[in-house]
Parts: C-alpha cells; structure tokens; sequence
C-alpha cells in the first residue's frame, strides 16, 4: 500500500474492518454513504454492507457477495466480485480508526464537489447573460449543499413528534398493566428507588472484590430475560463456562461444589439437560466473551445486536478491564472518561440502559470506622461520578464479621444495596436476602 493514495488507503481500511468485523455499520452509517468513496468499486460493496445491515443481516462474505451480485449483476461480474477488496483484508491497521476514515473520505469527497463547483463557478462567471446574483445565490446552494455533505439529520426531530411517542409509550404502559417506565431489576426495593433501568441511562454497581458485584448484575439480567426483554451481558473477566454455571446455581438444585469441582452426578446432568432445553433455550439472554475489548468493540458489538433485537439491556462487566487507548498527551482519567462518555452516547443512540460494575479502591480496606462505601470509593471516582445516572453500592455487613444490625436483628444473609446517586431520582437504602453462594437473590 505504499505507492498508492492516502484516501485509497483509508478507504479499503474502512471496508476491511467492516468486513472482518472490527467495526460496526452503526458506526459510521448513515453519515457516510456509498456516493463519498472515491473507488466506484469500493462505494458498491460499501453499499451492499449497508443493504445487510438494513436488513439486520450480520457481516458474512458469502451473504455480501450474495446482496452485490443481486444489486446488479453486470457490475458484480465487471469487478470479480468481492476480489475487488479481498486482496486486502490483510491491510487494515487499526478498526478504531474507522470514524476517522470516515471522515476523510466525506471531506474527500467535499474537496472533489468544491473541485467541480470551482471549474463550473469560473465558467459561469463570464457567461455575461447570467447576473450576478444568480451566479452568487447557485453558488450559495452549492456550497451550502457541499458543507452538509456526511452531516446526520435523522436525529433532528421536531418536539410535538417526542411528545407523541411519550404519550404512545405511557398508553401502551396502562394497556399492559405496567407500572414502572424502566426494566424491573427484580427487586422491589431498588425498583421503587430508581423507577428501574431506565433507556439512555448508564447506571454503574460498585463494590469490594467478592461482595458480589456480578452476582448482582447476573441476577437483575436474569429477571429482565424472563420478562421477556432481551439482555447482552457482555464480560471482560469470566469465562462463558463459569457465568452459565452461576446460571445454573441461581436457577436449579444443582451442587455448587460438583458443579466447580467434583463433577455433576447423573441426576443433577439430567436435571441441567431439562433446565437447557425448557427454560434457558427460550430465555432471552445473549452472553459474550471479550478479552482485551476495547470501548469501540462495545459499541460494534451493542449495535450489531441492537440490530438483531438481542438487546433492550447491556451489562458490562466491569469497566476496569476495558482495554483503553493509550495516549501520551491524556493521563488515565481523562482516557477513561473518554470511553465512558462513548458508553453514554451508545445508551442515548441505542436507547437501553447499559449496566456497568466497577471496582472500588483498596483505601477502603484500610479504613478504621465504617466499611460502608461512599462515592470516593469507587475506583476513578471522579470521573465515574461524574459519567454514571445512578451509583448502587453493594455491602455485606456479614462479610465483615456483623452478625446483627442496630435493633439487634440477624443480618445473616441479608446485604444492603445504597443509591448513592441518582441523578434522575430519589436515592437511598434498600436490603436484600442472599443465599450461601450469592447465587440466588430476593426481596428482603
């Protein structure tokens, strides 16, 4: 790729990490369009790649050339088909880099329309049977044309339209008998705290190592599967293994020592076999592996199901193990809160709530008076003080040697969940009740 142009280069770059899946249509569609490439090839199989993810059909060499070949079949021929990329794919530097490909490529094609507008311009000007104030105002609409050029307008909408699908969604609410806007977590007592996980918001779950963060949010993915919403629980940490078996401990008699270590009996294997075809196989719950993610393969990865309608909640644990760009003029903070507000943005153009679990700092370990955390515990606290809707923090007093609480009560298997913040809401304390291995959840 040295002897060729930069924008040919951005360009096949765009397309090789469409293609491979290191990057989402959501991503840069419908900002960019097949018209802005300078490639007439590489604008047809970018067109094709939109046409699929229209259609909610996943990235699939065959299934691409499939929807070229249907697009016009003269072309597809002309052009050997996906050859017309595929000697490439090996080229592609970096998927994170995608938006910013995108963005070259609309300038380019804005800098060849000026081009064009520029030659037509000095024609026109000595063609002395036009004025010059239609000269001026064509070439205004042209350049007003060019600037607007790769800019989104289907979020502009006009406010009587909100207001009408407020008012939809609050009537089909009392037609279901629903009375909470949000995703229920499943417990009552956080419920009639935050109103439930509410679209476009970022709630965030902090706690100590083993207090039961994943437990939690494996808990309330649960409860929004079996009501019927779909949920993408994504994990930087766990294998696929160990979170179906927490799944299997949450919703069967399995044993939890066989289960980990001495190997199911038979009838516990039939009894897991039963629960696999029967309830799981209609659950709606997606579970995806990431090692080393980085925040923008979150975002391909949300829309891409989003796409597919696997996905009215993400969970994502946790946020510490996202893989963050380095960048030597940003200290870790401001990366962070980078990836962060890119979480954000992805909840507001997704509209779901997206669940995040987040370590706090060790300083809390060391502390001499109360273990109870508080918003400067949480690791990054600034900047996740700042970035989350609502702060829960899990404590088990029991976990600390606490056998009963101030009235003299028995705090054996009883937690606290405190809504630290809420910055939609109302915050406060709520209890719960937990089993032995934090695998199965209740109202207090």
């Amino acid at each position: 790729m040295n002897n060729i142009s930069l924008e040919f280069k951005e360009e096949i770059s765009l397309l090789c990490a469409l293609i491979t899946g290191q990057t989402c249509m959501g991503d840069i569609y419908p900002r960019l369009k097949p018209e802005h490439f300078d490639s007439k090839p590489f604008g047809f199989v970018y067109e094709a790649s939109v046409n699929l993810y229209n259609n909610g059909i996943p990235m699939d060499l065959t299934l691409l050339e499939e929807e070229m070949r249907r697009m016009d079949p003269a072309y597809y021929n002309e052009i050997n088909g996906i050859d017309a990329v595929k000697d490439y794919f090996g080229l592609v530097l970096d998927g994170c880099n995608v938006r910013m490909y995108a963005d070259h490529i609309i300038e380019g094609f804005q800098r060849r329309k000026f081009s064009t507008l520029s030659t037509e311009m000095r024609a026109k000007a000595v063609q002395y049977n036009l004025s010059m104030k239609q000269i001026l105002e064509d070439t205004t609409l042209k350049m007003q044309q060019i600037s607007c050029v790769g800019v989104d307008n289907s979020t502009i909408r006009q406010v009587s339209q909100i207001g009408e699908e407020v008012i939809a969604k609050h009537e089909r609410m009392l037609q279901q008998d629903v009375h909470s806007v949000g995703l229920s977590t499943g417990l009552k007592g956080l419920d009639e705290i935050i109103g439930g996980l509410l679209p476009g918001e970022v709630p965030c779950i902090g706690a100590r190592p083993g207090q039961g963060k994943s437990a939690l949010a494996l808990f309330i993915a649960l409860q929004v599967a079996m009501s019927g919403h779909p949920v993408y629980f994504i994990t930087l940490e766990m294998s696929l293994e160990q979170l179906y078996g927490r799944i299997l401990l949450s919703l069967s008699e399995v044993s939890a020592a066989n289960l980990r270590q001495h190997g199911l009996t038979v009838t516990e294997i039939e009894a897991v076999r039963n629960l696999n075809k029967t309830k799981l196989a209609e659950l709606p719950l997606y579970i995806d592996y990431i090692p080393s993610a980085r925040v923008e393969d979150i975002r391909s990865k949300v829309k891409l199901a989003r796409n597919r309608n696997q996905c009215d909640l993400v969970v994502l644990d946790y946020l510490h193990q996202l893989e963050l760009e380095s960048d030597a003029n940003n200290n870790h903070a401001t990366t962070l809160g980078f990836a962060i507000k890119r979480i954000k943005d992805l909840a507001i153009e997704e509209h779901i709530p997206i669940l995040l679990l987040s370590q706090l700092n060790r300083d809390i370990e060391k502390r001499t008076d109360s273990k109870d955390p508080r918003m400067s515990d949480l690791r990054d606290s600034g900047v996740l003080e700042q970035a989350a809707d609502i702060v829960i923090f899990i404590n088990r007093p029991e976990q600390q040697g606490k056998t009963k609480d101030v009235n003299g009560e028995s705090l054996a298997g009883i937690g606290f969940l405190k809504v630290a913040k809420n910055r939609n809401g109302s915050t406060g304390i709520t209890r719960f009740r937990y089993n032995e291995n934090m695998t199965r959840l209740s109202d207090y």
